[in-house]
């Protein structure tokens, strides 16, 4: 299972924000793999986990990211993105708030992208502070879901509110109750899981 994380980027370029304007625009001319490209990673991650050894890397998943105008705000647009993607790699796919869907997925040998919005009123998010994409991988035995977070340090999730939420397992893989995907998805998200199948 091929892990990629996003922090080990910090010079590689992913121009972003083509559709803003202004000094908004200009900062996505400098953007990085480190600083915006969550979603990037996440694409090789799930590629690799219904096509193991796929050669589908961080290269093709910009320069796709590129081909589709997924670029244009911050970070990777995922309603342009996750067509162009399914497509390019042979998958079905399906965009859902559905917690049952995601679960559905990942027991029918799926993989899914979790789409993280982070902190807001009231609420502190656990895998992220703002718009993230995490991986989700399987469902554990416990019911937990598995997932791999492409911006994962080990200290991470030990904010005091925090404590309990997130489980690290063999290293890279973190273990979390549905609620809390479900927490840190929160609208205004349309859609909070993309999921894949190999056709």
């Amino acid at each position: 299972m091929k892990y990629v994380n996003q922090k080990a980027y910090p010079h590689w370029l992913y121009i972003t924000r083509t559709g803003l304007e202004g000094e908004a625009k200009e900062k996505g001319k400098t953007t990085t793999i480190h600083s915006s490209g969550c979603g990037i990673c996440s694409a090789v991650m799930v590629a690799d986990r219904l096509i193991p050894n796929c050669d589908f890397d961080l290269t093709q998943a910009i320069n796709l990211s590129y081909e589709c105008e997924a670029n244009d705000r911050v970070g990777t647009n995922y309603r342009r993105f996750v067509p162009a993607f399914a497509e390019k790699l042979g998958f079905d796919y399906e965009m859902t708030d559905d917690p049952d869907r995601l679960r559905y997925c990942l027991r029918t040998g799926g993989a899914a992208i979790v789409g993280i919005t982070g902190d807001r009123e009231g609420y502190s998010g656990v895998y992220s502070t703002g718009g993230h994409y995490i991986v989700a991988v399987s469902e554990e035995r416990d019911g937990r879901i598995a997932t791999l977070d492409p911006s994962f340090r080990t200290d991470k999730y030990d904010k005091e509110e925090h404590k309990g939420l997130v489980e690290i397992k063999n290293g890279m893989l973190t273990l979390s109750e549905i609620d809390v995907l479900m927490s840190d998805t929160e609208n205004p998200k349309p859609n909070r899981f993309f999921l894949f199948w190999r056709k």
